[in-house]
């Protein structure tokens, strides 16, 4: 994206693609094949008008009394939109965070957003890290995605640990509260904090052994 973007170039109202397997983070790509037809009738109608859709979670079913969605999603801008007999090949960037204001009716899930409170996602700034051994940290988690997945890893090599870290925040396989609190940390050391700290909760036998790299 732009390193010029502001909040004033952003869409006031965005179509909402919602999933359940992943989120979508700031200073991220996730690429999805999409079989829903609503959700590729959305996708279509958000590339041909702003370029940008709305990445929000469902709320479990027992939650929905009040919103079928979480209240905070991810504004994605639609880098490539590909169609197939297997569905609709997608790659989004993450822009910044927003906190619906309203749901809008209407043919599509759409909603009035705001994105004020995540600004500073447009211009990430240099954090205090002090404790963490994120190149020790990118190690682990290499090495805890292979034993998880049983697949090489080598292919993420490449990436900075930042990158990576922000990557299994976005698709590890933890309950919608948690993901949910995940996208809505308020920092890069926040977001590292938790995921390492629910990855504990979670695969408490194969977690990353990161213990000497994240210190205090």
């Amino acid at each position: 994206m732009s390193p010029d973007l502001r909040l004033a170039d952003l869409p006031s109202t965005v179509y909402l693609f919602p999933i359940d397997q992943f989120i979508l983070l700031p200073e991220t790509t996730l690429p999805m094949t999409v079989t829903d037809p609503r959700s590729q009738k959305a996708l279509e109608t958000a590339e041909s008008t702003s370029g940008y859709v709305g990445v929000i979670q469902n709320r479990p079913p027992e939650e929905r009394s009040a919103s079928r969605f979480f209240a905070v999603g991810c504004l994605g801008h639609i880098r490539s939109l590909g169609r197939d007999d297997e569905g609709h090949h997608i790659t989004l960037e993450g822009v910044i965070r927003f906190r619906v204001r309203e749901e809008l009716t209407g043919e599509l899930p759409q909603a009035a957003v705001l994105y004020e409170e995540f600004e500073p996602d447009l211009t990430p700034a240099e954090e205090n890290l002090a404790g963490w051994d994120l190149e020790g940290f990118k190690a682990a988690l290499l090495r805890f995605g292979q034993l998880q997945s049983g697949r090489d890893t080598t292919s993420l090599d490449s990436l900075s640990s930042r990158q990576l870290v922000r990557m299994l925040a976005q698709t590890a396989p933890l309950a919608a509260a948690e993901k949910q609190a995940l996208l809505e940390t308020r920092s890069f050391r926040e977001l590292l904090e938790l995921l390492f700290e629910l990855l504990a909760l979670n695969f408490l036998t194969t977690t990353p052994d990161a213990s000497p790299s994240s210190a205090n």
